[in-house]
């Protein structure tokens, strides 16, 4: 199993605090959705997106079945998992899972972009000890 991760997954201290051993990964890119902070939250969430929207992740591979069910269990049911296509470094397509907030669910998402490198810099922690 390969997972697309596009949030607080991305974060070694994270992936860790789970109990989730180390797997291959690499950066990846997915091309037509959009990343929102979700509300009153300090996690993102991704939605389909119209204008050409591309969210930088990581692609996790070698996912065993134990581990697909603590990642499952840990991103609860507010997202849904389901298969995309990512784009890796050398500019090839790689089928994956990534967990996706349904439509029915968007308004959960502010309209305000997550981003990675300030949440590292200043929520890193704080989500850590929440």
């Amino acid at each position: 199993m390969k997972l697309f991760t596009y949030g607080t997954l991305m974060f070694p201290e994270v992936w860790e605090r789970i109990s989730i051993g180390p797997f291959p990964s690499r950066p990846a890119t997915l091309r037509g959705y959009s990343i929102f902070r979700v509300r009153d939250a300090l996690y993102p969430g991704i939605l389909r997106s119209k204008n050409g929207a591309v969210v930088n992740g990581l692609l996790y591979e070698e996912i065993d079945e134990d581990t697909l069910f603590e990642l499952d269990t840990y991103e609860s049911s507010f997202y849904v998992r389901e298969p995309v296509v990512v784009q890796v470094a050398d500019g090839s397509e790689v089928e994956c899972h990534a967990y996706v907030v349904p439509e029915s669910r968007s308004d959960m998402l502010t309209e305000e972009p997550w981003h990675a490198q300030w949440f590292q810099e200043h929520k890193l922690g704080e989500y850590l000890n929440g």
